[in-house]
């Protein structure tokens, strides 16, 4: 199913959605509790966070699209322009660092040989 069938299902359904905003809520009250101290001190969004970063494995890429899906379905298209250019562009110098230091390390086991 896809975002768009399952938003127009929880509109359909009122209960549905509710449903699903329970189970999530429940989630975030349980990862609070295993992932602070003192739960009360942190926020949904702080984790929700940690939920969505752990459920993806840490990967940037998948975090990126799922924050890009976020703000899209909230109308922060200019905004997702502009996330979309820096989040290109931190990419394109990430890669070219590692590029250069793979090389780096592969002149070293050169040298060493």
């Amino acid at each position: 199913m896809t975002i768009k069938n399952l938003t127009i299902k929880q509109f359909k359904k009122g209960e549905d959605k509710m449903d699903i905003e329970d189970k999530l809520k429940k989630l975030i009250e349980e990862q609070k509790e295993k992932s602070f101290t003192d739960p009360s001190q942190a926020s949904d969004c702080d984790v929700l966070g940690i939920m969505i970063s752990q459920y993806l494995k840490w990967d940037g890429n998948e975090i990126f699209k799922t924050c890009y899906n976020a703000f899209e379905d909230a109308n922060y298209h200019s905004l997702n322009e502009k996330f979309e250019e820096l989040f290109k562009k931190m990419n394109h110098e990430l890669s070219y660092k590692f590029d250069i230091e793979i090389k780096l390390i592969e002149k070293e086991v050169k040298k060493r040989a």
